[in-house]
């Protein structure tokens, strides 16, 4: 009954083999016995007056098939090491034995003495009662000492089974802190070979589709192994997700029963492998653990499969998390490179916008670009020009960020290229504008732009206008505010190789107010998606009548913020403005 019930609860495939043939023998061995005796009682007489002996004597040579059987099953199926076990029971044998006969031989030299001592005839009654008691006392005395040493005896035999329980389970623990793949594969190879006393350990995890060794103890060289992730010894581990015996030279092992096992019985007979131990992490399987047979020739005990599984599972988790922190400290680091050259890039790029702003003889003003992230597509420019011309640039390259800012430096550099060739042309100079950022930019990257220049001696603005909000003009009418808007020109630049653009013209006045923006100002959103419009920008300018250009600017970024109530910028902020004075 024992045996059929822990046939039942076995799962492991090697063992249920073994377990299937002890139980055959055993019934073989003793059922037709058993039945016997069984109708014998049922009948009301003896075995041998019911049963004819030609029934008896056959069932009663079966009982020799049971340890036939058990023999079959440890030496050819190594249930365990014959030799080990005959060595260890007898050393066992003598040692415990020993330590009763000395306790028997050290008992009787105490009674002779003591007996000697009270059947003198000098000793009188006092003293004899002391011997007897003094004997007494000894002998209970001795016997307390070797028991002590039964126990040592029985700790020193079966030592490595107690070892190897703590150590075991103190790395079952050990390995929930370790958060370093390294580290934590090398503490579990060695504190497993210490305590198993298990000679080569390899440790394979999953790497670009196969398992490859990841650390190994015991080879003399680096191991030319590898494992698919459909290799049949994968797909047994990840099934079972149990420890699994591997028995080379058994043909009735799965080594051997598996298909497509040829090529991987070869690579588990490099690495000498005698127990797998998966690293399963739910469905997923990490890697997985190679064990060698143990130096003391000892097969792998229920208890060593227990304790084995147990760190397996431990340390599957601690892999798992270990490379869950690998891979967020490099994502940390990528962020970090990552955010250092965006720093960079938005040092370079606030390079690009004006450093200094020269005197101009009636002109106050003043630019500012806020990028919604480091680095922005936004562009504003004053130049210089030949013949004492000021130029006005502002701009908005579709898209945010490096790409963005990289087209936007392009942008800067087509404009200069050509403005300071003092071309008075405007609309041939936006035309080679756009042909220039067509040819450096993808299909599908484009700008808003809106390039002006201003005639301090003739207060005169030309412009052309690239498909980017109008800049507003607000200009003081008997006592009115008169809101004129710069819309003249074509489309943007950079989409279309080749267009025409015209050129228009303003004459300014003293007082007159210039603000140009890109669209992150007049769209900028609250919390409900509400846009401030242009509308509202425009409101916010006229009550800045009295403000120099800085102080203006300062202003408008401010009241935008201020309707956006805490919402995220969602797009580059940028303002020019220009006061005739």
């Amino acid at each position: 009954l024992a045996l059929f019930s822990k046939l039942g609860a076995t799962k492991i495939p090697d063992a249920r083999r073994r377990l299937k043939l002890l139980t055959t023998g055993t019934t073989l061995s003793l059922a037709p016995l058993f039945i016997l005796i069984i109708v014998g009682l049922v009948r009301g007489r003896g075995t041998s007056e019911n049963v004819s002996p030609w029934l008896f004597m056959p069932a009663l040579l079966l009982l020799f098939l049971f340890p036939l059987t058990l023999a079959y099953v440890i030496v050819v199926h190594r249930a365990m090491d014959v030799r080990v076990a005959i060595r260890q029971g007898v050393q066992y044998a003598l040692a415990r034995n020993g330590v009763r006969v000395i306790q028997v031989l050290l008992s009787a030299v105490i009674i002779f003495v003591a007996a000697s001592l009270i059947a003198s005839s000098t000793a009188n009654r006092p003293q004899k009662i002391a011997v007897m008691a003094t004997g007494v006392a000894l002998v209970f005395l001795l016997q307390g000492v070797a028991e002590k040493l039964r126990r040592w005896v029985d700790r020193r035999f079966f030592r490595e089974a107690y070892n190897a329980e703590q150590i075991l389970s103190d790395l079952s623990e050990k390995v929930r802190t370790i958060v370093e793949t390294g580290p934590l594969l090398k503490t579990v190879a060695e504190r497993i070979s210490e305590s198993l006393h298990v000679r080569r350990v390899a440790l394979m995890l999953r790497e670009n589709g196969s398992y490859r060794p990841a650390h190994a103890l015991g080879y003399d060289a680096p191991l030319p192994v590898t494992f698919p992730e459909q290799a049949a010894t994968v797909r047994q581990l990840r099934s079972t997700r149990e420890p699994v015996l591997v028995y080379s030279d058994d043909t009735d092992s799965w080594v051997y029963k598996t298909p497509g096992m040829d090529g991987e019985r070869q690579m588990l007979e490099e690495l000498d492998t005698q127990l797998l131990l998966p690293l399963s992490v739910k469905e997923n399987l990490p890697g997985f653990i190679s064990l060698g047979p143990k130096q003391s020739e000892e097969p792998y005990s229920n208890t060593d499969l227990r304790l084995l599984q147990s760190v397996a599972t431990q340390t599957g988790l601690a892999l798992e998390n270990s490379q869950l922190t690998a891979a967020i400290a490099s994502e940390v680091a990528q962020r970090e490179r990552l955010n250092r050259e965006v720093e960079i890039a938005r040092e370079v790029q606030e390079r690009l916008f004006p450093q200094n702003l020269p005197e101009i003889e009636g002109l106050d003003y003043s630019g500012a670009c806020r990028p919604a992230l480091g680095v922005g597509g936004d562009y504003y420019d004053f130049l210089l020009l030949p013949g004492g011309n000021f130029g006005i640039a502002v701009g908005d390259v579709s898209g945010k960020g490096i790409a963005a800012a990289l087209l936007m430096a392009s942008l800067q550099a087509s404009l200069r290229g050509q403005a300071v060739m003092g071309a008075n042309d405007l609309a041939a100079l936006m035309s080679t504008v756009n042909r220039l950022v067509y040819d450096a930019s993808a299909e599908n990257r484009y700008a808003t732009f809106f390039y002006a220049q201003y005639d301090p001696s003739v207060r005169r603005l030309a412009y052309v206008n690239a498909g980017h909000n109008p800049p507003i003009i607000l200009r003081t009418t008997d006592d009115k505010k008169e809101v004129l808007r710069l819309d003249a020109g074509g489309v943007v630049v950079g989409l279309l190789p080749d267009f025409e653009y015209q050129q228009a013209s303003i004459q300014l006045e003293r007082g007159d107010l210039l603000i140009g923006f890109t669209d992150g100002i007049s769209e900028a959103m609250n919390p409900s998606e509400e846009e401030w419009g242009e509308e509202k920008l425009v409101e916010a300018a006229k009550a800045c009548d009295h403000m120099c250009a800085a102080e203006i600017i300062k202003r408008l970024v401010s009241a935008a913020d201020e309707f956006a109530a805490g919402a995220k910028q969602h797009d580059d902020m940028t303002l020019v403005v220009v006061r005739i004075v």
